[in-house]
């Protein structure tokens, strides 16, 4: 059964890999919003007879945050929908069905439809009765990344912007960029911020996310300035998320290849 965060939205969970990440559904009087499609038209599939159930032959439409499988494998259970991502997203995610990441299961049999609609900024899927979906571009764990705004509900649906314990570094030169996002994320009038990967909580998860992100590339800046070699970033997770917070294997082994990436780009 999905979790209802708020009036309009629920939540599904399903493991990927080592981790669990969440696809939601935003029902407006007049439009139905899926937010991203997990890691496989099977997984999809109980969203997919939600979203459709709710929907009731009306407008549904299929939003990806950004091209990383656990994201944007499960789009073929939405066959017939519309499905919106940033402008960077095609190409993006035709490059990763293209093959050759080690850490990518291979697409699923059905394919991975791409993206129908795109923009560059900013987005609003306009309902008749006065209820928004924003769209917001949000660059930082991805080129491509974007959020979902509720306004009506007060909602924040994140992706991998905000990620609890910790984020997972994947764009190039991104550091800026993500924490230029994240002050921006804190600036909209929201009460709930939900991350595809972690708890439903408020803006505190977006301060931890930011904590991170600078905390690591401060102390890998400095130690390389040090000489310290790669592999040698003494810094210990616990430095760099919030306090008291438990890090499990495998968020301790994202924040180890997060000090390889933060040193490569140092």
């Amino acid at each position: 059964m999905p979790e209802q965060v708020t009036g309009w939205s629920w939540l599904f969970r399903v493991a990927a890999g080592d981790f669990t990440v969440a696809a939601a559904v935003v029902a407006t009087p007049r439009r139905v919003v899926v937010v991203d499609t997990l890691a496989g038209p099977a997984e999809a599939a109980a969203v997919a007879a939600f979203a459709r159930e709710r929907a009731a032959g009306g407008r549904l439409t299929v939003v990806l945050t950004h091209h990383h499988w656990d994201h944007a494998w499960g789009t073929a259970a939405f066959a017939g929908a519309e499905v919106v991502a940033q402008r960077q997203c095609p190409r993006l995610l035709a490059a990763l069905l293209a093959g050759g990441a080690e850490d990518v299961p291979p697409p699923p049999p059905e394919g991975v439809p791409l993206p129908t609609m795109t923009f560059g900024d900013r987005l609003s899927l306009d309902d008749a009765q006065g209820s928004p979906v924003h769209l917001i571009h949000a660059p930082g764990h991805s080129e491509d990344s974007l959020v979902v705004f509720v306004p009506g509900e007060r909602l924040l649906l994140a992706g991998d912007v905000v990620e609890w314990p910790l984020p997972s570094f994947s764009q190039r030169d991104g550091a800026e960029a993500w924490v230029a996002t994240l002050r921006r994320l804190k600036q909209l009038p929201v009460t709930t911020v939900v991350p595809s990967h972690g708890p439903v909580g408020g803006k505190e998860l977006i301060d931890a996310t930011q904590r991170y992100v600078e905390t690591v590339v401060e102390a890998v800046r400095a130690a390389k300035a040090r000489g310290v070699g790669r592999g040698e970033v003494d810094l210990p997770v616990e430095r760099a998320v919030a306090p008291g917070v438990e890090v499990g294997d495998a968020y301790r082994q994202v924040h180890a290849a997060n000090l390889l990436w933060a040193w490569d780009d140092a």
